[in-house]
């Protein structure tokens, strides 16, 4: 597996294949590469329609170069595996040794299952130390192949949750941030729309009353990125919410 060393030089942008090659072990590639272009578009669209700084685009290899890393290592460990698999010479033998020798194959195959099943890599990338995140402090779940944890820590990709039968969370949201007003008695956002306001950066807000989704994101605020990705959460607005937004619009990046 190759990870190439940088994903942007200048106004060239390297995505999806063209950054990372994995081997077909696991089929992250192009989870991947969707995920590296999801993350880059609406930066780009970001800096073009002019409400964030150009330096927001150096975030991008920050966030993404150690998931493509995180990716290729796993997918390259599967493969490993298969590849140092070894079969017994009377495996397909009609025989009490045969047998015996298939049930220890089989077992040995059930412990690849991982590979199939790595919800963890597919819908785990976090980005907790990006200059565009900010953080709570809380501590994000273990970052484990196998298994996704739903979790409302700044950096990771925002929880599903089912608002009613036909409508998903997942729905409301779209290129846009979108704030989330979460439980029985959210604070008041008015200063935190203006903030977005003046600034030309785009907001909606999604108020959803059910203690459910507040004890899901542990908080009353939460504020997601077009990337479905959480850039703040709280359970009441700074003084000063534009400092917020300035950050997870990329004006505390340095340039590269």
């Amino acid at each position: 597996a190759l990870v190439v060393d940088n994903y942007q030089k200048g106004r060239v942008f390297l995505a999806g294949d063209a950054a990372h090659l994995f081997t077909p072990s696991g089929g992250f590639g192009f989870n991947t590469g969707i995920d590296d272009v999801s993350n880059l578009g609406w930066k780009l669209a970001a800096v073009l329609q002019d409400w964030a700084p150009i330096r927001l685009l150096d975030s991008y290899e920050v966030e993404r170069k150690p998931i493509g890393i995180r990716n290729t290592a796993a997918s390259g460990d599967y493969a490993n595996k298969i590849g140092s698999l070894e079969f017994s010479d009377f495996v397909d033998e009609d025989s009490e040794r045969g047998v015996l020798a298939r049930e220890s194959l089989k077992s040995t195959l059930l412990t690849f299952k991982e590979e199939f099943a790595s919800l963890g890599i597919v819908l785990g990338a976090r980005y907790n130390t990006s200059p565009v995140i900010s953080s709570d402090g809380s501590q994000p779940p273990p970052d484990e192949r196998a298994t996704y944890i739903p979790s409302a820590c700044p950096g990771g990709r925002a929880p599903h949750y089912w608002i009613n039968e036909h409508l998903s969370l997942y729905d409301q949201l779209g290129p846009w941030f979108t704030l989330l007003c979460l439980g029985p008695n959210p604070p008041d956002i008015k200063t935190f729309e203006l903030a977005a306001s003046k600034l030309n950066v785009p907001l909606r807000t999604v108020s959803i009353k059910d203690e459910a989704i507040y004890d899901l994101y542990e908080a009353s605020l939460c504020l997601i990125r077009p990337d479905q990705h959480i850039a703040w959460r709280g359970n009441k607005l700074p003084e000063e919410p534009s400092l917020i937004i300035r950050k997870v619009i990329g004006y505390d990046v340095v340039p590269n």
